[in-house]
């Protein structure tokens, strides 16, 4: 499999993570404005609703995190980067790749290990929901891992392309005037 048809592949599978995280804050605002309106209106509060909620941001952060890498939809400092030559953005984005690949891969590896002992002794959570810790937890390790494919893709991209922002930046823009999904949308060179 090619480099394209992996990163193609890859980026299908973390929009649909980001629309399953997309869905949980959809899905997040109604209980908890269930939540304000039963404690103001009725006396009556919904715990679960923040422990719900706290478990939901974890997952909404992981999940769609790789995807919004891919689509360069994140925060960078573009006057500094745009400011520089081409070869100068090519060398800082293969640095910047590389160190977060390095330290993706380790807070995979070492959330990891901990998912793995939570799983091994069923070690559960004090708070209203008796679950198992693993459950809300085990997508940190799940999403870092996931962050370490995408930013060792986005380093394929400054290695491949003579002009790889311009790539990036077609990418984060895709749809903003014609309405496409990034799916939809082709861009060069990927």
């Amino acid at each position: 499999m090619n480099f394209s048809t992996f990163y193609r592949i890859f980026e299908r599978c973390t929009f649909w993570l980001a629309v399953f995280s997309a869905g949980l804050i959809l899905a997040m605002s109604f209980w908890i404005t269930y939540d304000v309106v039963t404690r103001n209106l009725f006396d009556f509060s919904s715990p679960w609703a923040f422990d719900l909620s706290e478990y939901s941001l974890v997952w909404i952060t992981f999940l769609g995190a790789p995807w919004v890498l891919l689509q360069d939809r994140h925060v960078r400092i573009e006057l500094l980067v745009d400011s520089l030559p081409r070869w100068a953005q090519t060398i800082l984005g293969i640095a910047v790749c590389s160190v977060a690949i390095f330290i993706c891969a380790v807070l995979a590896w070492r959330t990891g290990i901990a998912a793995w002992e939570y799983y091994d002794r069923n070690v559960m959570m004090a708070r209203i929901w008796r679950i198992p810790r693993i459950a809300p937890y085990f997508v940190i390790p799940l999403g870092s891992g996931l962050l370490s494919i995408a930013f060792a893709l986005r380093l394929g991209l400054y290695i491949r392309e003579s002009d790889p922002e311009n790539v990036l930046r077609k990418k984060a823009s895709a749809g903003q005037e014609t309405g496409l999904t990034p799916e939809e949308a082709t861009t060069d060179g990927i």
